[in-house]
């Protein structure tokens, strides 16, 4: 048993087991790639990275699992917990440079610039990881872990895919990825403890606390209504004020725009086989800066060189944007970056396929139903321009939409 030193939670306890899969590299390789990307460029503390989240994910993931078990009145598997656990561990397995920033360049590179490459949009780090799962780490999660599951590669899988065969893979998958869950948790935590704000703070002590399994999903107490409903706000103003800061926005898409010059140049590639996951890191693209424009080396490295048009676009006046959403990406493309148009878009709560419930001893209701705060929460949705000195022009007609929008109201 080793323990970790966490600023979020304290001591993390690694198992003997635990520690083969984090000592390996392509684990180590979570070191090398920022949680957050360019946030740091507002926020200045922000150069965590996906190991020391994915080790707090871990951490709660096990957590978790203990006091659902305990509160549901399943049987107390340790196996199942060590599971769990494991899962949580290797959600972001598959991250690589720069993390959704990545993923974001590969939709740049296929919209705009019309490469053809092959992207998944946010699932794109989950297939990259289950892959990395299946070809490089299966044997060692064989070797340690199938003493507490008969096929513990299958059972990560199935819940990274989001397809659950049997009610452990189900309640795993309901730990780790719901709208409450350990991995927001951590990163909500997290997140807001190296930006220094404390939007994405809650009560994360009760609301494990709380947790139960019943009919096939995972519920909350009643009496922790507030807790969740704290939770959902918190996230929904990390979004609006921290992730979702349209400087931060403008850095994320300058970054892209490098990265699609790269990948023209063929100074980066996709990844093909395991032993490209461990160049592509967030080093290897700074140190290929200097083969990019110096547009984007300045912006990167120095902060310096575009300008951003002071406003936001939502309500109608984003209607208005995506209408000539295709005129919009000509520029882009024809000014190579110079000019950009970055779109952000989150939805806080949403009941569609899955939901929040709420146990209140007796029945089972969706959070919705009990809660008239999240009934109000609505989609984010917005838009940032920017540009260098020698696409002033263009985003000059961009300025006169903007006038033309002000007279649309909100």
């Amino acid at each position: 048993m080793k323990l970790i030193r966490d600023p979020i939670h304290g001591y993390i306890e690694i198992s003997d087991k635990m520690n083969k899969i984090i000592s390996d590299p392509y684990f180590q390789r979570l070191r090398y790639i920022k949680q957050t990307a360019m946030a740091y460029m507002v926020y200045p503390s922000m150069l965590h990275s996906r190991f020391e989240h994915s080790l707090g994910v871990m951490h709660l993931a096990r957590e978790f699992a203990r006091y659902v078990i305990s509160n549901s009145g399943l049987k107390d598997e340790e196996g199942l917990i060590q599971m769990i656990a494991l899962t949580g561990l290797l959600h972001d397995i598959g991250h690589v440079a720069f993390s959704h920033t990545f993923e974001n360049f590969l939709l740049l590179a296929n919209q705009v610039y019309g490469l053809k490459v092959k992207e998944e949009g946010k699932k794109t780090h989950v297939n990259y990881g289950t892959y990395l799962i299946e070809n490089v780490l299966g044997s060692i999660i064989d070797k340690e872990f199938t003493e507490f599951y008969p096929d513990p590669v299958k059972f990560i899988i199935d819940v990274l895919k989001e397809s659950p065969r049997n009610y452990e893979e189900k309640l795993a998958l309901s730990l780790i990825s719901n709208y409450v869950d350990a991995d927001r948790s951590d990163y909500l935590l997290r997140d807001s403890y190296y930006a220094g704000v404390s939007y994405g703070r809650f009560d994360i002590e009760r609301l494990k606390r709380f947790l139960v399994f019943i009919d096939g999903k995972l519920a909350i107490y009643s009496k922790a209504t507030p807790i969740v409903e704290q939770f959902l706000l918190s996230r929904m103003y990390m979004f609006e004020n921290v992730y979702f800061h349209s400087v931060t926005g403008v850095y994320n898409a300058i970054l892209s725009h490098a990265m699609v010059e790269m990948l023209e140049k063929n100074i980066i590639s996709l990844p093909t086989e395991p032993k490209d996951f461990l160049q592509l890191l967030d080093i290897e693209i700074y140190s290929n800066l200097d083969k990019v424009k110096e547009e984007f080396k300045n912006a990167i490295m120095f902060r310096q060189g575009y300008k951003r048009i002071k406003y936001d676009i939502t309500g109608k006046c984003l209607e208005k944007f995506n209408e000539i959403k295709d005129e919009i990406y000509e520029d882009m493309k024809e000014s190579q970056g110079l000019f950009l148009y970055h779109e952000f878009n989150d939805v806080p709560y949403e009941e569609k396929e899955e939901a929040v419930y709420i146990f209140d001893g007796e029945r089972v209701e969706k959070l919705t139903s009990v809660s008239p705060i999240i009934r109000s929460l609505s989609e984010i949705k917005k838009a940032v321009i920017a540009y260098s000195s020698k696409a002033e022009k263009v985003a000059e007609k961009y300025e006169n939409v903007i006038q033309e929008c002000k007279t649309l109201g909100p």
